[in-house]
């Protein structure tokens, strides 16, 4: 440990040996009873020998018991029940001589000294021996009892530990990377993989050869204030300050607690995040900003109220909102004036009212985990967003053209005019990244700093691409490298100089600022005592209230490194969002529009097209614009990343993108 409390990173190694499967300890203990119960069954099969009396008449008499019920004999010599037998028979022949010498015999017994000692030492020390035994075999199955419910709790956190990361959103290239190290510090061997949606996790045993097999599988999802609570915890096991049980009982906890924000609080978000992104990544105006408002708010209710609702909807909600949202944008856009002029811009009402469902996130994660030698997960997950891509591009295509039959005049332009001042777009990054924190439900302590980076990144942004003209992969490279060099520093330093402020408030402030507040505090117990209405409120209270003037408890030290992933998401969703996510798939669909109107295209994409197949291959460049995005991203991130852990983390997994 340092000086100021924290802990640092120490290097775990493989352990030499893991812990015994759950069979293996199975048959160990089965082991233990067996040969327990066999040894009983021995002794209690020679303990008659010692006290039996020779039968009163010469034919032994048979038991009763059938052959299957004989007892074991031991190895090599006869059970000690025929060879009294035997004595008695012979003791029957001699009986009448016996009976002459009766008397004789009964003088030699007292005179012959008595050893009654004898037999009860013997049968003490048989007692002894016997509770000796009993209490070692109970001694062993407690220890093997509680060596497996160990070894099933641990397992039991892990398989917990992987649904919440796969739940909230944690980097998928890394997902093997934590539960491997988590699996290390508690000594169960075991493998993962990773397959999109699903994880397959494999717990070894290496002494009985054998493996059980676990199929986790769940809804990924994107929750950053969940997502910091299950690092929280993370960290505390893998440091060992926790046990796996209450590791447990806290994810339960935490996949247990209900939606930070109602639903109408996000559809309104939508609506928001919508029309803050159209200024500065799509050219909007001022006055487009209320359309792309109610965009936002169709989309969200579509997404968030309707899809839910039917499995059946939810497979064609991409489509269906895209060709809501471009037929309403280009119903708006084809609005003129008194000097027949369009009111607003159809491009960006159409490319800012389906932001927030462009598959940039989806192709990074792809990205980032082929980068990561990933092939199975990444290839999977890039032709999912590829074809998801072009079911957007298809979906804004029939909007437009369905518009474009009903309306001759419609909007075909493809910029806007009058646009704002380019100097004046960074106002609006600050209003989308607080929509995106709260529609990832993250903490409101962890926005000051994604605020920070988004608005750095998107500076890095915007003066790279006035001096690097269409290079847009170097220009995403350069951006993400600041992001992702600023969240990775916040990473590593930020738990030390949170301890390091906690550790001067305690010692400076907090005694300083206590008397003062004692009349407020004072007040605030006396105003909450009066609105009680029930006397076991009151009783509450009044313990509470007592209570609270107990001494502070000392300030508990963070462990380990913050979470990166979580602080440079919304930085990175703040770059995805660009004209050429769908740009492709518009000029397409307006294309497509004049040309089924008007027969030959007014629009400047036919005009300056060579033939028919550079217009039809136009919607192909959705595709190919966000893989561009994303792999300028991804090399961005990985360079980063390097950068602030050149050796990598020794004890846990990194938690960045």
């Amino acid at each position: 440990m340092t000086e100021g409390g924290s802990i640092t990173e120490e290097y775990v190694p493989p352990p030499s040996t893991y812990r015994p499967g759950l069979l293996a300890d199975l048959l160990t203990l089965r082991g233990k009873r067996e040969r327990y119960a066999y040894g009983r069954s021995r002794d209690s099969s020679a303990e008659p020998s010692l006290t039996s009396t020779p039968p009163r008449s010469g034919a032994s008499t048979p038991t009763g018991r059938g052959r299957f019920f004989r007892r074991r004999t031991r190895e090599g010599l006869p059970y000690s029940g025929s060879v009294a037998q035997l004595i008695g028979s012979s003791s029957t022949l001699a009986l009448p001589t016996l009976q002459s010498a009766e008397g004789f015999a009964e003088q030699a017994k007292r005179q012959r000294p008595k050893r009654p000692e004898n037999r009860k030492r013997t049968s003490s020390a048989f007692t002894t021996a016997l509770n000796r035994m009993y209490r070692g075999r109970n001694e062993d199955e407690v220890r093997i009892t509680v060596h497996i419910a160990e070894t099933i709790a641990r397992q039991k956190y892990l398989v917990k530990l992987c649904q919440a990361l796969m739940m909230y959103g944690a980097p998928t290239h890394r997902l093997e990377e934590y539960l491997k190290m988590s699996a290390r510090v508690l000594e169960i061997e075991g493998q993962f993989l990773y397959i999109p949606g699903c994880m397959i996790i494999a717990f070894d045993d290496s002494s009985t050869h054998t493996t059980e097999v676990k199929l986790v599988k769940t809804t990924q999802g994107v929750d950053l204030g969940k997502l910091r609570d299950t690092h929280e915890i993370y960290k505390e096991v893998v440091h060992d300050m926790i046990g796996v049980e209450e590791a447990t009982r806290r994810l339960n906890a935490v996949q247990r607690r209900k939606r930070k924000y109602p639903l109408w609080f996000i559809v309104f978000t939508y609506g928001l995040a919508s029309a803050f992104v159209g200024p500065f990544a799509f050219e909007a105006r001022l006055i487009d900003m209320p359309i792309s408002f109610l965009l936002g708010i169709l989309l969200g209710t579509l997404q968030h109220v309707l899809a839910p609702k039917s499995d059946l909807y939810a497979n064609v909600f991409e489509i269906s909102a895209a060709v809501m949202s471009s037929f309403l944008a280009r119903a708006m856009g084809s609005i003129r004036n008194s000097h027949g002029e369009f009111i607003f811009c159809f491009s960006a009402l159409a490319q800012s009212g389906i932001t927030l469902i462009l598959p940039g996130y989806a192709v990074l994660c792809a990205s980032l985990e082929l980068q990561s030698k990933s092939i199975i997960a990444g290839s999977v997950r890039m032709v999912y967003a590829l074809i998801y891509s072009f079911f957007l591009g298809f979906g804004i295509t029939v909007g437009t053209v369905v518009y474009g039959l009903m309306d001759h005049k419609a909007s075909s332009e493809t910029t806007c005019g009058n646009k704002i001042p380019t100097g004046y777009y960074i106002l609006f990054v600050p209003g989308f990244t607080i929509c995106l924190i709260i529609i990832n439900r993250a903490k409101w302590k962890q926005a000051p700093i994604m605020m920070v980076i988004a608005l750095s990144g998107y500076v890095v942004n915007f003066f790279a691409s006035r001096h690097l003209h269409g290079n847009t992969q170097v220009i995403n490279t350069l951006s993400a490298l600041v992001i992702g060099i600023e969240a990775n520093l916040y990473s590593r330093l930020g738990p030390r100089c949170d301890n390091y402020v906690s550790h001067k408030w305690a010692r400076y402030v907090q005694p300083w600022l206590r008397p003062r507040l004692r009349p407020v505090r004072r007040f605030a117990r006396h105003f909450a005592r009066h609105t009680r209405r029930a006397s076991g409120s009151e009783s509450e209270s009044e313990g509470s209230s007592s209570s609270s003037e107990s001494p502070e408890r000392p300030v508990r030290d963070k462990v380990g490194f913050g979470l990166a992933a979580a602080a440079m998401l919304p930085a990175i969703f703040v770059q995805v969002p660009s004209g050429l996510a769908v740009g492709g798939s518009l000029l397409s669909g307006l294309a497509s529009a004049d040309e089924l109107v008007n027969g030959e295209g007014q629009t400047t994409v036919v005009s300056n097209a060579r033939d028919a197949t550079v217009m039809n291959g136009t919607a192909f460049n959705v595709g190919y614009s966000v893989i561009q995005v994303a792999i300028g991203i991804t090399v961005g991130l990985f360079l980063s990343a390097w950068i602030v852990y050149p050796f990598g983390k020794k004890r846990s997994g990194l938690f960045s993108f």
